[in-house]
């Protein structure tokens, strides 16, 4: 069984340092069935023989949008405690912006800084640390889908409270001042402001690492399903899902501009 979480407490840590984790808040079964099938996905052919513009993978490393392609992970998008914190974050209208899995084997990583979207609060210009209410407008929930509870598993690293310095990281692997590894466990989850410096340490171990980042944004924040104004659905995605999923995976009623 998941253990509970202090959701509160969970959403105020989250904007306060710019991320927050939740140990155990996926079950380890589930966490090794979704790795299970990220795997039997990337050693399909046809993933890798397909036009590009069909956007299956990138990089060698980043299976994109994997809710077209297994209900396990359509259902995880509105999985507890994950999805009430979500919403408690970014409102009740928020939807998936992005839907990846990572598959990074021995020697590889997404190892410059960055961070994963324009960068919304530049007059902040490092003076947001005395700022108590600046608003988040998308991140990543990234499940460990398999053990990354050391360095050598290149785990994904953050610089704590770096959402509001109001300036990006250099593209480098190189950073002065200290990052903080988050050291995981399969099933363990991180939820990663899109403004905080984050990059994944290179995997030096001899096995791969698999870690699951859906991306929420609030409503005004568009998806980002290549290609984008002509992205449509899959037939059948949406078969048998709550109006809760339905609406996390973009299927608004109407708003103000239309």
């Amino acid at each position: 069984m998941n253990r509970p979480h202090d959701l509160a407490g969970a959403a105020a840590a989250f904007h306060r340092d710019g991320f927050v984790i939740l140990p155990s808040a996926v079950p380890a079964d589930a966490a090794e069935h979704l790795r299970v099938v990220a795997e039997h996905h990337y050693r399909d052919p046809r993933v890798h023989a397909a036009d590009p513009e069909r956007d299956l993978v990138r990089g060698g490393v980043s299976l994109m949008r994997m809710f077209e392609h297994d209900q396990a992970f359509r259902d995880i998008i509105t999985a507890e405690p994950l999805a009430t914190l979500v919403e408690a974050i970014l409102g009740p209208d928020c939807h998936v912006i992005s839907q990846n899995a990572l598959r990074v084997p021995p020697g590889k990583g997404i190892v410059n800084w960055h961070i994963d979207d324009a960068l919304f609060f530049p007059f902040l210009d490092g003076a947001g640390a005395a700022q108590e209410n600046i608003p988040c407008f998308s991140l990543n929930v990234m499940i460990a889908l398999s053990d990354i509870d050391d360095e050598q598993y290149g785990p994904t690293q953050v610089i704590p409270r770096s959402h509001l310095s109001g300036r990006r990281p250099p593209y480098s692997p190189d950073l002065p001042g200290e990052a903080r590894s988050l050291l995981a466990r399969a099933g363990d989850v991180y939820l990663v402001n899109s403004q905080t410096w984050h990059r994944g340490v290179p995997n030096r171990s001899d096995r791969t690492r698999y870690v699951l980042t859906t991306a929420y944004g609030r409503r005004f924040i568009s998806q980002r399903f290549y290609p984008f104004i002509g992205y449509r659905l899959p037939d059948g995605v949406l078969e048998g899902a709550s109006a809760r999923l339905a609406r996390f995976l973009g299927q608004h009623g109407k708003g103000p501009y239309g």
